[in-house]
Order: structure tokens, then C-alpha cells, then sequence
């Protein structure tokens, strides 16, 4: 029987300034036909705590989602996905209320649910590959929300977000020295793309720089719980 593997982490995310403005901690486990990421990301400066799961098949494509937003003024949103081969269904509610449930129909099984965490945002990569280096792809992706700060209050959108993997690096962040892939992603014609990187091999979120922002995000902490510790320059 095949083990649960689980890595833990944490990652910075900063203003064009280098100030800290909140966090992202996460789960994300192996497990037995697929995986699961859970995520908690705070940020502080927008007035926001994003609460996600996310359960995806063992090609890294998803098969339900979760995202709950706080807002400081007391505001909550919640929305629940069920991906099938044809559709997304998408149950929400505001502040307790029940919203209409949506039905997205998708050309095949959707290959991306995009819910604003960083390391989900990573997840993108297994969906681009490796293919055509330095051409933007299409990648189809239903989302909670297309905003700088993923503050949506619905409904679920569909889209199709543009990835390019620009070459292989190496890449030394606060949790360690790591081979990385270096991606592109572009979510609208008038936003400029963003650089990611990646862990090659798995894709786990190492940083990302976005110009349209400022902003700027980095892994600094990171452990295997099943039993490996990797280099981690800050405790969760």
C-alpha cells in the first residue's frame, strides 16, 4: 500500500518595497490515486484571509475545490467546486445566503481550477508541461475570481489563462537551493505576465514576481512531514 506523503510550508508574500504584507501556509499530500492541497493565506494589507482544498486526480487535475473568503469587515463568502467531464458545478453563499448554483460546461475535463493561493497557482505548470519552451499556451481554468488579490464575491468564472515555460534555472529562495522551471503566466491581454518558478519535476511553488503589482512571493520555509526536512529559514 502506498504511503501518504506530506509537505508543509510557508510562503512570503511582499509589496515593491520589500515589506511584508501576509503569508500563505500549506499542505500539500500524495495520496493514493491523487493529491490534496489545503492552504491558508493572509493578507494583511488588503483586508483579506483566504481559507482553500483542493482534490486533484493523479495527474494533478482537479476533481472538487473549496474557498472560503474572511473579509475585515466581516464579509464571507464561500464556494464549493464538483468537477465532471463536461462541467463544473459550483455551489456558493454570502454571508450564510445560498447563491444560485452555476453550471460551467467545459470542452473535456477541466485540467486547471484556479483559487488564488500561490501553491495552487503553481499547479497550472502539470497542466502547461514542458512543450514548445518560450511559446504561451492555453490552458482552460474556471476560477473564483480575476482580480490582482483573488477577492471575488462571485459568481465563478470560466477563462483561459496563458502559460509559458521560459527555461530551467537554478534557484536559491529562504527554504533552500532547488533545480526550478521558470514559467510565465499571462490571466488577461491587458495585465503583463507574471514569473513563476517552480520545483522541477513536481512543481512546487518557489517564487513569483508580477510587475502589474509589484508584488513579489517566496517560499521560506518548507518540511516533509513524512519524515524528510528540507532546508527552512522560518518555523510555521
Amino acid at each position: 500500500m502506498m504511503e501518504a506523503r506530506t509537505i508543509a510550508g510557508r510562503i512570503a508574500y511582499r509589496d515593491a518595497q520589500g515589506r511584508d504584507t501576509g503569508y500563505e501556509t500549506f499542505e500539500r499530500l500524495t495520496l493514493p490515486g491523487g493529491h490534496l492541497l489545503r492552504a491558508w493565506c493572509a493578507l494583511r494589507d488588503a483586508g483579506l484571509w483566504r481559507e482553500v482544498s483542493l482534490a486533484m486526480d493523479a495527474d494533478w487535475r482537479p476533481r472538487d475545490g473549496f474557498c472560503r473568503l474572511w473579509h475585515a469587515d466581516g464579509r464571507m463568502t464561500q464556494m464549493g467546486f464538483q468537477v465532471s467531464d463536461s462541467a463544473v458545478q459550483v455551489s456558493a453563499a454570502q454571508d450564510g445566503i445560498a447563491q444560485p448554483l452555476q453550471i460551467i460546461p467545459t470542452p473535456g475535463r477541466l485540467p486547471y481550477l484556479g483559487l488564488h493561493p500561490l501553491m495552487g497557482d503553481a499547479l497550472i505548470v502539470h497542466a502547461r508541461g514542458q512543450g514548445e519552451p518560450g511559446q504561451f499556451l492555453p490552458v482552460q481554468a474556471v476560477t473564483n475570481a480575476i482580480d490582482p488579490d483573488g477577492d471575488g464575491h462571485g459568481p465563478a468564472q470560466a477563462m483561459v489563462i496563458e502559460a509559458a515555460l521560459i527555461e530551467p534555472c537554478d534557484l536559491t529562495v529562504a527554504a533552500g537551493s532547488f533545480a526550478a522551471w521558470h514559467y510565465r503566466l499571462r490571466w488577461r491581454d491587458d495585465w503583463p505576465p507574471a514569473d513563476l518558478w517552480v520545483r522541477q519535476g513536481d512543481g512546487l511553488f518557489l517564487s513569483m514576481h508580477w510587475s502589474l503589482t509589484g508584488a513579489s512571493y517566496e517560499l521560506v520555509a518548507l518540511h516533509d512531514v513524512s519524515g524528510t526536512t528540507f532546508p527552512k529559514a522560518d518555523p510555521l
